[in-house]
């Protein structure tokens, strides 16, 4: 309840403080389909398993979703706004959850676990002039630039924020795709989905194929102070599967022997992007010790060891 309470007080001033001939971007993550998993009493229509409970949160975010949308249109904006709904990972694996019939859960490189739906509305002709789908690869960093194209193109947001364009964006703009249905050629073609360096495993998509490399089912987790370089001995090579997810999406069929040239193709493009990534380092040091450096440029959101962040934590380097 003060969970909902905060969330829908602090969109409520946002939007009726706002000047609605000003742009205005909002992000608003739901907690309300996480753990705990808990909704109040109102919420339920059912009790006799755990999919109530989750059945009842859901319906408590459908709640949140439509008082901010009476917000919008009470301060007379929502005629001129793009809602934009999606997940960020899948279900975890419990009695509450379920992502069937796709493989895996959330911490996973199975479908299961990074493949999630979403759903673009406005009832501006202009925004949004067709309605369908697409069954296009989207990245989450594509929301950057397809927001940005929607918006007006990164003219319009370089005269606004003073900020160009980054040189190796790895946001492509999904707008043709998403808002025009023009899909006969996708916009995106490959996704490094992770290397992990932990686990030793990694995921990578070109086009219609996906390999897995490493046990995917690995339970290791980051040692305390441990420094991971990514390299090609980070990841497993002997355990390779390659899926075709456009006619296997439950991933039931590995084709990674008959398929041998793709797999040699992705991998190829696999080994590239190691040479160029940047080392993990599991937790922050100590002060005295204390990155970023020219080995790790970078702090960790928080530190697992201690209660707070040093105060030097907050000085934040951009890679």
């Amino acid at each position: 309840k003060q969970w909902y309470q905060r969330r829908v007080r602090g969109v409520r001033h946002i939007v009726e403080n706002h000047d609605p001939d000003t742009p205005l971007f909002l992000y608003l993550p739901m907690q309300s389909v996480h753990s705990d998993y808990f909704a109040p009493k109102k919420y339920y229509d059912c009790t006799d398993s755990p999919r109530c409970t989750m059945q009842a949160m859901l319906k408590a975010a459908e709640e949140l979703l439509t008082d901010v949308i009476q917000y919008f249109k009470d301060a007379g904006m929502w005629n001129n706004t793009l809602l934009v709904y999606h997940s960020d990972n899948g279900a975890p694996s419990s009695t509450y959850t379920s992502n069937g019939p796709l493989r895996g859960s959330k911490s996973h490189l199975w479908e299961g676990g990074v493949r999630t739906v979403s759903f673009l509305y406005s009832e501006n002709h202009k925004l949004m002039p067709n309605r369908g789908y697409t069954d296009c690869l989207v990245h989450v960093s594509d929301w950057y630039s397809t927001l940005i194209a929607i918006s007006g193109g990164w003219t319009a947001y370089s005269a606004n924020t003073g900020l160009e364009m980054p040189d190796g964006l790895d946001s492509v703009d999904q707008s043709s795709a998403l808002l025009f249905n023009q899909t006969d050629t996708c916009p995106r073609t490959q996704i490094m989905l992770h290397i992990d360096p932990v686990k030793r495993v990694a995921a990578y998509i070109k086009h219609r194929y996906k390999l897995l490399i490493g046990p995917q089912d690995s339970k290791a987790d980051c040692e305390d102070d441990t420094f991971y370089p990514l390299n090609i001995s980070s990841i497993n090579f002997s355990i390779i599967e390659l899926f075709d997810i456009f006619t296997d999406p439950n991933e039931s069929h590995n084709i990674a022997h008959s398929k041998a040239d793709i797999v040699t193709d992705l991998q190829r493009d696999l080994v590239d992007f190691l040479s160029h990534q940047r080392p993990l380092q599991c937790q922050l040091p100590t002060l005295d010790n204390s990155y970023p450096d020219d080995d790790v440029p970078y702090y960790l959101p928080w530190d697992y060891s201690r209660d707070s962040l040093p105060a030097s934590a907050y000085n934040y380097n951009t890679l």
